[in-house]
């Protein structure tokens, strides 16, 4: 994350599969499986980050963010890809006014979106 995102957080993880839980630790020795939010997957080419992992490391984060305009936003929220530069490869945080709508993936010129289908507007 610090090298994708340029960020760090205060938080820990606990990874199962490729699924990646965030939360924040205690000093309790408790014998139980630990659980938080979603915070994103573990792809083969980077951490694709969950829509609350981009709101947690979008607000560190000092590289791979991409700012929409309010239509590519309801585009995304409809669950659309959108165009972006061929040149940009990888995973982006993206980003609408103050907000973060989830991850992305750059791909020949395509922003790959993943928003649930359940989270979608119509």
């Amino acid at each position: 994350m610090k090298t994708q995102f340029y960020a760090d957080v205060d938080l820990e993880f606990y990874i199962t599969s490729r699924r990646v839980y965030a939360f924040k630790g205690c000093n309790l020795e408790l014998n139980f499986v630990r659980m938080g939010i979603h915070f994103g997957t573990l792809e083969e080419d980077g951490l694709r980050l969950s829509i609350e992992g981009s709101f947690i490391v979008g607000k560190v984060a000092k590289k791979n963010i991409i700012e929409l305009s309010d239509e590519d936003a309801i585009k995304w929220l409809k669950g659309e890809n959108l165009e972006v530069n061929k040149e940009l490869k990888g995973y982006y945080i993206i980003k609408w006014m103050e907000y973060f709508l989830g991850c992305g993936k750059a791909l020949n010129g395509k922003l790959i979106n993943f928003v649930p289908k359940d989270r979608r507007i119509s």
